[in-house]
């Protein structure tokens, strides 16, 4: 179809409403209304042109928020400084022109975003770019391609009803009808000035929008295209993409399993929570434990009882689907045997229960646990930190001794007692490096009713697991699964190379 056999098509479809627009505007002038509605329709004009100038600074001062809202919310601290990286490239392309329409600048845009990421996690490689295997790559591409579909499908109204051929003849009649264009703006010159210059004023205004609606879509998808393939190449860079599809934590680690036989209890097919309780020789770890299960589920003394780590399966009101496991006491008579046997743990849990008595001034071998578990988790990198709950026991033996009237306010202490819950509290997040509001203070008294599980223990727990402790967990899962799939790949490819050589 040509081009001007399209122009006579659109200029036959446009006769009528040009004649009602001509019939409308002697109708303006012969009731002596033309120069209001001219006023009016300019005044229109500029309130469109302000509001979308207001709306282009609106959106330039906002493209800074969009790393938070593609940021994955497993990510540790090192995959969160790679992506914030990425907010220089982004801000280096942003005002480039034709971005979208020009390969080359797209592919250097696409080498510029996976440099930066890659070069953060293998700086020390000679080919930091290709620090991938291949099957690892295409789901990278697809996991790509999808998400900027969902972006084209969800932010351009029709995307899914244009074909390019359609493009294509757009394009051609678009070029006949500028002819047209051309034609009726030299028959609005002679037949009336006044409507000329509202009309001239509008498309001025007019030209000038779209000229800011284009340059927004095109900062709106360079943005887009920088925050999803910056959050998948830091996946794929730091080897947190699977070839499986799967949901890491919908599936039992052998740690889980083995801990789930052992209480002899049905598998399930949620991996729990897993909750580690430390603490030095008497300071009050197994009384703890049982007062979270509300029976009797470690032996209480004086002295270590527990020679292993043991599991414990708790299901409860307010916290289900957790494993309690329970250290020997460190410190004392024990203290050149346990390093070893926790160490083995750490990689396994979610959430550590710091144990400290009031009965015991002394921290540095708490101290010492807990500043080897966190110097493991930063040199390895690809595990989150477990969340780590300082739990005081002991309270009611803090001064006045005689007295215990539960509850006591330790935010804003009204008494003696309190005060000195308070400033226990605080002395342990001092020597720990620890929030105050991860300290929580128990009694734990056989003699007297517990006090502080179910109040605040069990709820800050449970809040923790919605939060900081599901990323632990997740990302403890997903290396699991790597792992498990790895070995799984190669005994796959080995029986089929066997089956190549011995048919």
């Amino acid at each position: 179809m040509s081009a001007r056999f399209l122009s006579i098509i659109v200029l036959i479809f446009l006769l009528p409403f040009l004649g009602f627009m001509g019939l409308g505007l002697y109708w303006l002038w012969e009731h002596h209304w033309l120069y209001q509605a001219s006023g009016i329709a300019l005044a229109n004009s500029l309130l469109i042109s302000v509001l979308l100038r207001y709306r282009s600074k609106k959106i330039k001062s906002k493209h800074t928020k969009s790393n938070f809202a593609f940021s994955d919310k497993n990510w540790v601290d090192d995959e969160q400084f790679a992506f914030d990286a990425l907010e220089a490239v982004k801000e280096n392309w942003k005002n480039k022109p034709d971005v979208l329409s020009n390969s080359k600048k797209v592919e250097q845009l696409t080498k510029d975003v996976l440099t930066t990421v890659a070069e953060h996690f293998h700086a020390d490689s000679d080919y930091p770019l290709l620090a991938f295997s291949l099957p690892i790559l295409l789901k990278f591409i697809t996991l790509v391609c999808k998400d900027m579909q969902r972006e084209v499908l969800d932010k351009i109204p029709g995307s899914h009803a244009v074909n390019l051929g359609t493009l294509l003849h757009t394009k051609e009649m678009f070029g006949g009808a500028m002819v047209l264009k051309h034609i009726y703006d030299a028959g609005k010159v002679s037949s009336n000035l006044p409507s000329f210059l509202l009309w001239k004023i509008n498309s001025l205004l007019d030209g000038k929008s779209i000229n800011y609606i284009t340059s927004e879509i095109s900062q709106f998808f360079v943005g887009k295209y920088v925050d999803i393939l910056g959050k998948y190449a830091i996946q794929l860079y730091s080897g947190q993409i699977t070839l499986d599809d799967i949901e890491p934590t919908s599936i039992l680690t052998s740690a889980s399993k083995a801990d789930k036989k052992e209480c002899a209890e049905n598998e399930k097919n949620l991996e729990p929570l897993r909750i580690l309780v430390l603490g030095q020789v008497s300071s009050g770890k197994s009384s703890l434990i049982n007062a979270v299960f509300g029976e009797v589920k470690s032996a209480v003394s004086v002295l270590p009882t527990t020679s292993e780590i043991t599991p414990y399966i708790l299901e409860r009101d307010g916290l289900k689907q957790a494993i309690i496991l329970d250290s020997a006491g460190y410190g004392g008579l024990t203290d050149n045997i346990m390093p070893d046997d926790l160490k083995k743990e750490w990689t396994k849990i979610d959430i550590i229960l710091m144990v400290c008595s009031a009965s015991n001034a002394a921290r540095s071998k708490d101290v010492a646990q807990l500043n080897a578990i966190r110097h493991y988790f930063q040199e390895q990198r690809k595990q989150a930190m477990p969340v780590v709950i300082g739990v005081a026991t002991h309270i009611d033996r803090l001064r006045p001794l005689q007295e215990w009237q539960p509850p006591y306010n330790v935010e804003k202490p009204d008494n003696s007692k309190a005060k000195n819950i308070r400033a226990f509290c605080e002395a342990i997040a001092n020597d720990l490096s620890l929030p105050l509001k991860n300290i929580v203070p128990v009694c734990l008294n056989a003699q007297m009713e517990t006090y502080n599980i179910d109040e605040c223990l069990i709820p800050m727990i449970h809040d923790q697991f919605n939060d900081d402790a599901q990323r632990v967990r997740y990302l403890r899962c997903l290396r699991y699964q790597q792992d498990k799939s790895y070995w799984q790949q190669l005994g796959k490819q080995a029986l089929g190379l066997g089956r190549v050589f011995f048919g």
